[in-house]
């Protein structure tokens, strides 16, 4: 068994971010959406299915060349969001710091923790603000 769907996804073009992304969009509609509307309104099962649909074609493809140039402008265009999210995550993680923002230039600045309220410096542009560690 195992070796036949082997054998039939040979040559096919298989799983990415996109359609993992896709897959994510259609769980939502499908799941969350339709939980808080009424089960008259089939649209959003429909619009679900049919990100159910595009992720069975793109796995299914032959047309590798193709999804993996959709799958790269997807990637190009969803980065600024990743590395957003990243940031906040890896944030969110360290406990020995706190994470400002320079009012003048805006950009992040860490700072140690625990250290009750200072004077902060933004190295690149050089204002001074007081924050509470």
């Amino acid at each position: 068994m195992k070796q036949k769907f082997l054998n039939f996804m040979q040559g096919r073009y298989g799983n990415d971010q996109l359609n993992i992304f896709l897959l994510i969009c259609g769980l939502i509609v499908t799941g969350i959406i339709s939980l808080f509307v009424s089960p008259q309104h089939y649209y959003f099962r429909s619009i679900g299915t049919i990100f159910y649909l595009v992720v069975l074609f793109r796995s299914l493809s032959k047309n590798c060349e193709k999804r993996r140039s959709e799958n790269a402008e997807f990637l190009k265009l969803s980065k600024p969001w990743r590395v957003f999210i990243m940031k906040k995550i890896n944030q969110f993680r360290d406990k020995e710091h706190r994470y400002y923002n320079c009012p003048q230039c805006h950009r992040t600045l860490r700072v140690p923790k625990g250290r009750g309220k200072i004077n902060i410096s933004c190295p690149h542009c050089g204002k001074q603000f007081k924050k509470k560690t």
